[in-house]
């Protein structure tokens, strides 16, 4: 059987919302997920999940419960345009483990399909490390990150994510078969900590 984790309150970050600049001079705005995000966010996961099935074990996440269920559980934060609001990208923290594991976090990120290769996952990236460590988080341990996630590896690799495991045969895709998913760690208390409002 899955985990099940309670939620615990979120504490309030000062900081957010926080403005900030794409490589491609976008300017763009990381802030908490809203409830008029759900739409966006859906229509993102639904395709990185249904039409890429590169990056999650899921076949399949079309249905709004399944969604609300999965990636809305914890805390979520979305990258939008600074103008237009469009959300851009998502990321979810929540604890990986229950209980006396839970200060080790995971986190899901998204990206809108078009906003491919405009450096929105390197500005978001140092951004998570913060908020998972102003959230209490001690580390970030991704379980599966499937060998074929060429461009998600990249990333992981580039902000000094440790590579701690490999799981043989870890995934399933249909033409390919069975390849293996590494896993990688962080250790966010080397990640200065940010004060968080009480």
């Amino acid at each position: 059987m899955a985990y099940v984790i309670a939620k615990k309150p979120t504490p309030k970050l000062s900081y957010l919302p926080k403005s900030g600049c794409l490589k491609t001079g976008r300017r763009v705005v990381l802030d908490y997920f809203r409830s008029s995000d759900e739409t966006e966010v859906h229509e993102i996961l639904v395709y990185v999940v249904n039409e890429e099935g590169d990056s999650y074990p899921y076949f399949d996440m079309s249905d709004i419960g399944d969604f609300r269920n999965y990636y809305l559980s914890h805390d979520v934060f979305v990258c939008r345009d600074a103008t237009t609001h469009e959300v851009l990208a998502a990321f979810y923290v929540k604890p990986n483990f229950p209980g006396r594991s839970s200060h080790i976090c995971n986190t899901g990120f998204i990206v809108k399909k078009i906003q491919r290769g405009t450096g929105i996952g390197s500005f978001l990236v140092p951004e998570f490390l913060q908020i998972a460590r102003d959230l209490g988080y001690r580390a970030s341990f991704f379980n599966l990150v499937y060998a074929s996630n060429a461009s998600s590896i990249a990333l992981w690799r580039k902000f000094g994510f440790k590579e701690i495991g490999v799981v043989p045969q870890a995934g399933y895709f249909e033409g390919t078969g069975y390849i293996d998913a590494l896993q990688f760690y962080y250790d966010l208390t080397t990640v200065p900590k940010t004060t968080p409002d009480k």
